[in-house]
């Protein structure tokens, strides 16, 4: 009878290998040669000793000297990805939220009979669902993690663990699935307390898969426990998750990346370069296993070793000196020596879009740096912060702002550009090449001196004649600029005299407005002359103080709450008299209203206290005053002339953005 292979009977390693020379052995008390079978020699007790120099090898091979031999090198490679698979809670990097309470939940036996672990790509769902397994069905565990020496947990360790069911959601997305799925659950474990089910990219599952799990899900047999596990938890309906216990995974941060590929490389014995982990810790985009898979990939480009230079060539990255120089360049105005660096880029075969991202992130650095001096990016090393420190220095912080958002433009164009290049070198000959930015300091205070000369402008009349710009303000002067609104263009001398001529009717005009309106202006506390005299003949100096008084309160207020401030601008003091400002608003409900809002009343009337001498409050009063003034001014006048018109209705404009 012919025995199988002989690695099949010895339980030697599939690395074993026979030659053409005889290979002798011992079953019972018989010997036998044969240079290619064993001869198998029934109800035969085998003896169990090897002749011709069988020697046990460490590990599960045996060298034969006869010719069975096995090598010294590991048959295959095992990638560092699953060899620092971590095999305890405490091992799991980035996630010690959740460790944590899967930990407590061990330790108090609050088992929950379905989890959901989601989050983007490696970074520990699978492992954590395959540690939380091993510690439910752990033989021997005294504590939260799992022992590591019991049969189940060896077994959970090799992937052979037969109460341990991993199923792909991708694969197995169809009710048929699901169906057999609902028979078996109905066994009981093969040993130990549960049987987890684990599902991964369980997303991928149809309506039809997921309806008819979600009974089982809801109420399973007591010894089942289901572990699903996606990235895209949006696809999932509500009825699951409902049902389950979520556990958000979130992306590694990129110093505990950092720290974990150090540890692995220096227990692996690899040499490094520092510089080259930012590069790997970028690419993976805070996954373990990405970051794992590139490392490996980098090291045997390196043969052997982690070099700066070919990691960045070999992930598709400009090397960092190159991305440097450019980032120099385009803030310090060198547009030959960034077009250069482009041109380089090209040449040497470089993704541009990536050249852009990398250019992108360093004078985003920059600029964290710069206006953060003590701030320390966790993707950066003390080193490489104080070069971009230095790198900032030279430079004001609006040009960096400048430069970055050029190039963040470019990034989006050159995405959707047949012609990249070409978008990069604008972005670029632009950030270069732009006017030096005027300090806003500067601009603020020419903003400012604009506004009070427009506030001037509108609290005064035109300057004519003084004594007339004055009496045109009073409410007695309104039926002067009446006269002038004519269809025929008027000399403005007629219009200085008119005022008088007309003044014994004005109370009779201004009594429907207000009757007390000229004695405030007679007993303001800075018009000295005597009661009888005319109170045009004070009122130039005591509207002058009054006007410069009113911008004061119109600055301050604009400074707190810049519409209130707006409305002010529509408003003209008016006197001073019992402690009480007199404003005067021509007619327009919305700012009236505003006015006579408690909130922005108490900001006028705190502005009033601290910039008009002798007020304590102020009041409003309507009017429509403000046409003579309007109607007066020389350019009314002058476009008067020129149309041949009349002034009809003054409506006061409204600040930028509000309706009429």
């Amino acid at each position: 009878m012919v025995a199988p292979h002989v690695g099949s009977i010895l339980g030697l390693s599939s690395g074993l290998r026979s030659s053409r020379q005889p290979v002798s052995y011992r079953v019972g008390s018989a010997r036998r040669v044969n240079p290619w079978v064993i001869e198998w020699a029934p109800l035969v007790e085998a003896t169990g000793e090897l002749s011709s120099g069988w020697a046990p090898h460490v590990g599960s091979s045996l060298e034969l000297s006869s010719g069975l031999r096995s090598s010294s090198r590991p048959v295959s490679y095992q990638v560092l990805a699953r060899k620092w698979r971590p095999q305890t809670f405490d091992a799991v990097v980035g996630q010690d939220a959740i460790t944590r309470t899967l930990r407590n939940a061990l330790a108090s036996g609050r088992i929950a009979h379905a989890y959901l672990f989601a989050g983007p790509r490696g970074i520990g769902k699978t492992t954590t669902a395959r540690l939380l397994a091993r510690a439910l069905l752990c033989l021997d565990r005294k504590g939260p993690e799992p022992c590591g020496k019991c049969a189940v947990c060896v077994e959970g360790q090799a992937g052979t663990l037969v109460d341990v069911i991993e199923i792909d959601g991708a694969s197995n997305r169809g009710i048929e699935e699901i169906r057999t799925l609902r028979e078996n659950v109905k066994y009981t474990p093969a040993r130990g307390r549960f049987k987890v089910y684990i599902i991964d990219e369980v997303h991928q599952l149809t309506e039809a898969a997921f309806n008819a799990l979600l009974k089982t899900l809801e109420e399973p047999p007591p010894h089942i426990v289901f572990v699903l596990a996606t990235t895209d938890p949006r696809d999932i309906p509500p009825t699951v998750l409902s049902r389950v216990q979520r556990f958000d995974f979130r992306p590694i941060a990129p110093d505990a990346l950092r720290d974990s590929l150090e540890r692995i490389l220096a227990a692996e014995q690899i040499p490094f370069d520092a510089g080259a982990l930012p590069v790997i810790v970028r690419a993976a985009e805070g996954s373990l296993r990405d970051a794992l898979s590139l490392l490996d990939t980098a090291i045997a480009y390196g043969n052997g070793k982690l070099e700066a230079e070919t990691a960045a060539k070999l992930l598709g990255a400009t090397a960092p000196v190159a991305v440097r120089t450019f980032a120099a360049a385009v803030i310090g105005h060198e547009t030959g020596v960034a077009l250069e660096a482009i041109d380089r880029a090209a040449r040497d075969g470089e993704d541009l879009l990536a050249f852009a991202r990398d250019v992108i992130e360093l004078l985003r650095l920059t600029l964290v740096l710069k206006a953060a001096p003590n701030a320390k990016p966790a993707e950066l090393t003390h080193s490489e912060g104080n070069e971009l420190r230095k790198l900032g220095e030279a430079v004001s912080l609006d040009e960096i702002l400048y430069a970055l958002r050029a190039l963040l433009e470019a990034d989006a164009l050159m995405r959707e550009s047949p012609h990249p290049r070409v978008e990069l070198e604008i972005a670029t000959v632009r950030a270069t090449r732009r006017p030096v930015p005027q300090a806003l300091e500067d601009v603020l205070k020419r903003v400012d001196e604009a506004q009070r000369e427009l506030r001037q402008q509108a609290l005064s009349t035109p300057s004519t004649a003084a004594p007339t710009a004055q009496a045109s303000l009073l409410p007695g002067a309104e039926a002067a600029p009446r006269a002038e609104m004519r269809r025929a263009a008027a000399p403005v001398a007629p219009s200085v005299e008119r005022p008088r001529a007309t003044e014994p009717p004005s109370p009779t005009v201004a009594a429907p407005t207000t009757a007390a309106a000229p004695a405030p202006v007679a007993e303001g506390p800075r018009a000295p002359a005597p009661s009888g005299s005319p109170p045009r003949a004070q009122a130039p100096s005591v509207d002058a103080d009054l006007a410069t008084a009113w911008e004061r309160v119109v600055d301050e207020v604009m400074r707190k709450k810049p519409t209130l401030g707006a409305v002010l601008m529509q408003v003209r003091p008016s006197a001073v008299s019992d402690r009480e400002l007199t404003v005067v608003l021509a007619g327009n409900n919305f700012h009236r209203e505003m006015l006579a809002d408690a909130a922005n009343k108490e900001v006028v009337t705190q502005a009033v206290r601290r910039c008009v001498v002798g007020a304590e409050r102020f009041k409003v009063e309507s009017g429509g005053e403000t046409t003579g003034a309007v109607a007066t001014h020389p350019a009314v006048q002058a476009a008067i002339a020129e149309f041949q018109g009349e002034v009809v209705a003054v409506r006061p404009r409204l600040p930028e953005g509000e309706g009429q």
